[in-house]
């Protein structure tokens, strides 16, 4: 089993460097998503967040701005691995406290989840793709990464063309759901997300936690 699932890890990865041939998104420069000079100087986040959001960088940094908007839009899925092993690295600070202190078995770590309609347009569920790379980073013994808990039962407009806040966040007021409420009793978790503006969307997946008796929860976005 672990030999063909190294196989198909490699061909995916072999077909990937065909299809999309690692150039930085930052210089240009080959062999590499995002070189090391690049990754140094993308901008940390310092504006604040909602309570129990963390964030790794500044959405007004021209690379990270590039580097999601290549992720969700122009079927660079595997920029989403690259982008949660950093956030995982960045934010490590901040959950040490969390991490050392949930005891109940691994943390359950949720993308934030797309619209069934959104998924089939889109291929793939960016959220996810992060998830898969934090949880990578970590390791299995300290997150499960788990897709089938939380879903989306609206479509809804791109929180990206609403401007103003109070329409974002009626936007995505009652959208999702839990369809396994037992799953996250007692549980610490982490919400995954790409971007957070008024954390409105990582706060509306929270509460639903917190409504089934989750013990601890928190937001984590690549940028904000």
């Amino acid at each position: 089993m672990d030999v063909c699932r190294k196989y198909f890890k490699d061909f995916y990865t072999f077909l990937v460097e065909i299809f999309f041939p690692s150039t930085c998104v930052g210089c240009k420069t080959r062999d590499s998503a995002l070189c090391d000079s690049c990754s140094v100087r993308l901008r940390r986040t310092e504006r604040k967040t909602a309570s129990h959001i963390i964030t790794a960088f500044d959405y007004r940094d021209p690379v990270v701005r590039r580097m999601i908007w290549k992720m969700k839009y122009s079927k660079y899925a595997h920029l989403g691995i690259i982008l949660g092993e950093m956030l995982y690295e960045i934010v490590l600070e901040d959950i040490a406290d969390i991490t050392l202190f949930a005891k109940n078995g691994p943390i359950l770590v949720i993308p934030v989840p797309l619209s069934p309609k959104k998924a089939r347009t889109r291929g793939y569920n960016q959220a996810e793709m992060l998830a898969r790379g934090f949880c990578q980073a970590g390791g299995a013994e300290l997150f499960e990464l788990r897709k089938d808990i939380v879903i989306k039962i609206k479509d809804t407009e791109p929180q990206a063309r609403i401007t103003l806040r109070s329409a974002r966040l009626a936007n995505i007021k009652n959208v999702f759901a839990l369809k396994q409420k037992d799953a996250v009793r007692g549980k610490t978790v982490f919400i995954i997300d790409d971007v957070t503006t008024t954390g409105g969307t990582l706060n509306e997946i929270m509460k639903l936690c917190k409504s089934a008796g989750v013990k601890h929860v928190y937001g984590l976005a690549v940028a904000h």
